[in-house]
């Protein structure tokens, strides 16, 4: 009997540990399952740093300031530490912050030091004085480009692979777990990555300040002989990209990008007209008399103030923009067609893409239908009527002249950079790029010469600097325009400089200027004498 009740303890003790094991088993397996569930990793963007953008010479025009930014684990301590380095004006999102559970990061005025505080100094994309905003474009607030280069790079320049994260253990609430983990992921030094302009960031900002001191809506724009790479592009009136809303309704298009736009373009197009007759066999000596006033059929057209030039020729006819002497020359020595065809080698009425969604407009030349009307034509030969050109056009067509007759591609974009700055070429130049001799050596001297002229002593005398000779056309164009009772013109100044070796061509553009040689040659004048004086080094041989 005895041995039977010990056997039946030992079978109850023996069950009561095994359901005790299973038991506790069973107990330990939701415990861990609900740490499980508790803990878990909370990832704080600090920063979302997209790649840079730079001119030519590796020089960022973006991301160019820092800011301090704070990751916070909230708690009194940090609040303490925060309270003094971080605005009033945020002292509310703190305070709120700071009264939670999550992780947060704010900005704040200088460094500090506080366990429960990491700091980091990451770039602000634009601050201070921007250079080329219309160039550079901006970003929206989900930091997806809108404008620009930020635009047409977005994908490649784009921070997700660029920010600086960090990573905590947190429970199911987003609180800091005691004794829990924070790793950093800072990949920022991504941010090196981005695209190479043709831009100079010192010639654009001399031909930004420059222009601002003249004109209140225009362009200038500068390119490189004989590449005809893109070194400053300025556009008036200007904005800030960090903020855009203001400019939106403005009547005077701060966000337009002038130097793609087309203009009423007037007596550069002379260039064009003498290039034809030049090509085609005609002396510079032909001798025309200007009375000042040349009438075809009904229409009597003038040269400035009805000015009776007298016996001039080709040279003078640029030198004093006689409207008369272009009449006579496709009235007797060229065709529409021969004058239309030069047009087109000069790159006019055709759009120029500087990278992919950077586009200068096309412009507009006249039908060969409309040029059977012989007043029509006659308005054509010196630059009037349908005829649009943006600066950009103008300064792929001058640099064809100051480049002994060859005519480049205008060149934004010189290439893309790795988080390495290893530099690669940027594939569309390739596609785009055309070289084309569309004047012989001879005739693109003579051009060169008569503006030349132009400026020791005709209508571009105001756009001659000191210490550099040049050569330039100007214009005056009518727009048919008629604001506040005065008839709106457009105002060009384009040139090349040094004369005897050119290096650079400049094209300005003033909006409702008083004249080529009045409203843009002194911007042209003080632009070169600025580069000659502040930046020698850009004229010596690369």
């Amino acid at each position: 009997m005895y041995r039977r009740i010990v056997v039946f303890f030992g079978i109850i003790m023996v069950s009561f540990c095994f359901s005790f094991f299973v038991l506790d088993s069973i107990s330990n397996k939701n415990v861990l399952r609900d740490a499980a569930i508790n803990q878990q990793s909370y990832k704080l963007k600090v920063s979302d740093v997209r790649g840079s953008i730079y001119d030519c010479r590796n020089i960022p025009l973006v991301n160019t300031n820092k800011k301090i930014v704070a990751a916070v684990i909230p708690c009194l301590e940090s609040l303490s530490a925060l309270t003094p380095v971080v605005p009033e004006s945020k002292r509310e999102e703190l305070y709120k912050k700071c009264s939670g559970n999550i992780p947060f990061t704010i900005e704040m005025s200088k460094n500090i030091t506080c366990p429960w505080i990491k700091v980091f100094e990451v770039p602000i994309r634009y601050s201070g004085i921007m250079l080329a905003p219309h160039i550079i474009g901006y970003i929206s607030g989900e930091k997806k480009g809108v404008y620009g280069i930020e635009k047409a790079f977005d994908e490649y320049l784009s921070g997700k692979d660029q920010n600086i994260c960090i990573k905590y253990d947190v429970d199911a609430s987003g609180k800091m777990l005691p004794g829990g983990e924070s790793v950093i992921e800072d990949r920022s030094y991504c941010n090196s990555k981005g695209v190479i302009l043709n831009l100079d960031g010192r010639i654009q900002a001399i031909a930004e300040e420059t222009a601002n001191k003249y004109i209140n809506r225009g362009s200038v724009v500068i390119t490189q002989v004989p590449e005809c790479e893109i070194r400053a592009s300025v556009s008036l009136p200007s904005f800030f990209p960090g903020d855009v809303s203001g400019y939106l309704n403005d009547k005077n298009s701060p966000l337009l990008n002038r130097s793609l736009c087309s203009f009423n373009l007037g007596s550069i197009f002379k260039l064009v007209t003498s290039a034809a007759a030049l090509e085609k066999g005609t002396s510079k000596t032909l001798i025309y008399k200007c009375p000042g006033i040349n009438e075809v059929e009904d229409a009597r057209f003038k040269c400035f103030n009805c000015k009776e030039h007298g016996e001039i020729n080709m040279e003078q006819a640029i030198a004093y923009s006689c409207n008369g002497y272009f009449i006579e020359l496709i009235k007797n020595v060229i065709s529409k067609d021969e004058l239309l065809k030069m047009a087109q080698k000069f790159g006019l009425g055709r759009e120029i893409v500087l990278s992919e969604g950077i586009v200068s407009k096309e412009g507009k030349l006249p039908s060969k239908e409309s040029l059977e009307n012989v007043k029509t034509l006659a308005n054509f030969s010196f630059g009037q009527g349908a005829l649009l050109a943006t600066p950009i056009q103008i300064a792929g067509m001058i640099n064809a002249i100051a480049s002994d007759g060859v005519y480049t591609y205008p060149k934004l974009v010189k290439g893309l950079a790795n988080e390495n700055m290893k530099f690669s070429k940027y594939d569309l130049n390739d596609k785009l790029d055309t070289k084309e001799k569309i004047l012989s050596s001879y005739v693109a001297s003579e051009l060169k010469s008569f503006m030349k002229a132009s400026v020791e002593y005709g209508t571009g005398l105001k756009g001659k600097p000191q210490m550099v000779e040049v050569g330039a056309k100007t214009s005056t164009a009518q727009t048919g325009i008629i604001e506040n009772g005065k008839r709106i013109e457009q105002s060009w100044f384009a040139g090349f400089f040094p004369y005897d070796k050119p290096k650079y061509v400049m094209v300005v553009l003033s909006e409702g200027g008083e004249g080529g040689g009045e409203s843009a040659g002194p911007i042209f004048k003080e632009i070169v004498e600025r580069m000659y004086y502040e930046l020698p080094e850009v004229f010596l041989d690369d």
